[in-house]
Order: C-alpha cells, then sequence, then structure tokens
C-alpha cells in the first residue's frame, strides 16, 4: 500500500509524540509489512535534506529488535542498517525503531546466483567481525548469548508445544533434541559470533555495488552455530535449476572465505541447521499459530527437516 497523504498515514507514526518528531514533513508512505507482530514503513521525508527511512514498529518477540541494535550490532559494528532512533518498549508497549534505507530490493524479490553468493560471502564478513570484536570484549552481547541448556530448553517448548498442537506428532522430537544436545557439545570451544537467526532472501537487501545487507535483528544471538548457511542454502536450493545455483558451490565460497574445511562446514551446517529449526518450531507452536495462522502451514515440513537433520546419528 502506498499512500501520498500524511492523513493516511497511521497517528502512532505522524502525532506530536511520533518518532519523527513533530517537525517532520511526510512526502509518501509505502507500508511493507503488516502483521500481528510487526508493521513496516517506508517513508520518503521532505524539508532541507530529504531522505527515506524505515519505520519499524513490533511487539512481542518483534519488540526484541531494539534491544539487539543496542547490545549487538551497534557495539559489533556489523554491517546493518543504522539506527536512527528508538521510541516506547517501556511496559510491554511497542518498541518503534527508525533505520537508515539501504535499498528496496530483496534477495527474495530479485534472487541471483550472484546475490547468494555475495550473501554467503556478507555472512562470512560478519561472523569473522563479530568473532573478533567478542574475543576482544567477551561482555558484548552477554545477555543474549546462549547455551547448550538454552537450545535445550527451546526443543523441550517446542516438543510440548507441539504435543499440544499436534498430538499425531507427539515425541517426533525426542530424537532430534538429542542429537542437538550432541552436536552442540561438540562446539564446545569454537569462538562465539552473531548469529542472525532469519538470514534468508528476505531479510537481504540488494545494496550498492552489488552488496547485500541484513536487516530485520530481532532474534539475533551470540553462538557459534552456521544456522544462518543452513537457512540461506535452504532457500538457495530452490532456485538451483532456473538460476543454476550450485549449493555444494557456496559451501565451498563459504570455507574459502572463513578459512576452513568444507567437510567441517557440512557438518557445522547440520548443526546449525538443528538449532534453526527448534527455534522455528518453537516460534511457530507457541507464537506463530496466534498471530501468523498461517505459520501453522509449515510444521510438517519443519518437524521433517528436523529428522532429517538428525540421522544418520537417529539410525
Amino acid at each position: 500500500m502506498i499512500v501520498q497523504a500524511e492523513s493516511d498515514l497511521p497517528d502512532w507514526l505522524t502525532g506530536p509524540q511520533g518518532p519523527l518528531g513533530p517537525d517532520a514533513v511526510f512526502v509518501r508512505g509505502e507500508l511493507l509489512r503488516c502483521w500481528g507482530l510487526s508493521e513496516v514503513w517506508r517513508l520518503q521525508l521532505g524539508g532541507p535534506e530529504p531522505r527515506s527511512v524505515i519505520v519499524k514498529r513490533g511487539t512481542g518477540e518483534m519488540a526484541e529488535e531494539a534491544r539487539r541494535y543496542r547490545e549487538l550490532v551497534v557495539p559489533l559494528g556489523i554491517a546493518a542498517p543504522r539506527l536512527l532512533t528508538t521510541r516506547g518498549g517501556d511496559d510491554g508497549q511497542p518498541v518503534v525503531l527508525v533505520l537508515q534505507d539501504v535499498g528496496s530490493s530483496t534477495l527474495e524479490q530479485r534472487p541471483t546466483a550472484a546475490g547468494y553468493e555475495m550473501a554467503v560471502r556478507t555472512l562470512s564478513k560478519t561472523r569473522a567481525v563479530a568473532a573478533q570484536r567478542l574475543a576482544r570484549d567477551p561482555a558484548i552481547g552477554m545477555r543474549l548469548r546462549r547455551t547448550v541448556d538454552d537450545f535445550a530448553e527451546t526443543a523441550h517448548r517446542a516438543a510440548v508445544g507441539l504435543a499440544e498442537l499436534r498430538p499425531d506428532l507427539a515425541e517426533a522430537l525426542d530424537g532430534p533434541a538429542k542429537v542437538l544436545t550432541h552436536r552442540l557439545d561438540q562446539l564446545s570451544g569454537q569462538p562465539d559470533t552473531i548469529v542472525h537467526g532469519d538470514f534468508q532472501g528476505k531479510n537481504l537487501i540488494h545494496g550498492a555495488e552489488g552488496s547485500i545487507v541484513p536487516v530485520d535483528w530481532p532474534g539475533a544471538y551470540v553462538h557459534p552455530n552456521l544456522g544462518d548457511l543452513y537457512l540461506l542454502l535452504r532457500e538457495a536450493r530452490h532456485h538451483e535449476r532456473i538460476l543454476k545455483i550450485d549449493a555444494n558451490g557456496l559451501i565451498n565460497v563459504f570455507a574459502r572465505e572463513a578459512e576452513t574445511d568444507p567437510v567441517s562446514v557440512r557438518e557445522q551446517i547440520r548443526t546449525g541447521g538443528l538449532c534453526w529449526t527448534m527455534l522455528a518450531l518453537r516460534w511457530a507452536v507457541e507464537e506463530g499459530v496466534r498471530t501468523v495462522p498461517v505459520s501453522a502451514g509449515w510444521i510438517d515440513e519443519l518437524v521433517a527437516d528436523a529428522l532429517s537433520l538428525a540421522m544418520p546419528a537417529l539410525g
């Protein structure tokens, strides 16, 4: 939806207490997303310095993005849209963020083989920068670090919610949960870094000179796992035939960028995939089915993915 008149914009955006202040000049607004937990606008502003900004209003888990910016994204100095200001968030109220507009075309909207390769390179660089900063200052993101126990609790909550929602899938996650715990124990000693949590085309913007800029950070946390690469490859495989994307080639690109062994990367992708899938299932059964009803249709595929990722350890 595109809005040309200020009067057609929501009051929380344009009112005297709005995030852009009483002197803001609104030229044009475009509603990018509006669902249970999040509302996102691209605004063209007039005045002495015309510009475009992204304004996000989030509740529930989506309201966490402001904290992620303050405690992780900004201190780590990683590539992300610049946070211009925040409002709200007190006493359970929605959080409003005003962010730099880095572009209007996502990798989901305009998928290209070069874009996916650049996304892999961006992920590797982001992880390297974050790991270096965290090694120098372990206090960064302290409250956002995940442990083996945290993931075990996530898997337990996913299993409980799944059994209530889908009795036919009760106990389906028992095996994958055990495999995940074992795999995470093997990751001990790996350097901590940032995990975006939803590193896929809809959250990757085509930037200047072929760059890819990750956006939407409400689920970011600190951990070594490669769930972000798993999710990106999971999506890229849907484009393999049309765009001639080679998933194995992308794994090799990551391995070269990270200066590590492709075999090790493949093993870490399996572990990261289990991390991401358990987090996605927990969200779907506890919150998604209430706020984004279509997410109920994702459950069977996510459970199948969890079982597949846990093989052959379950065999």
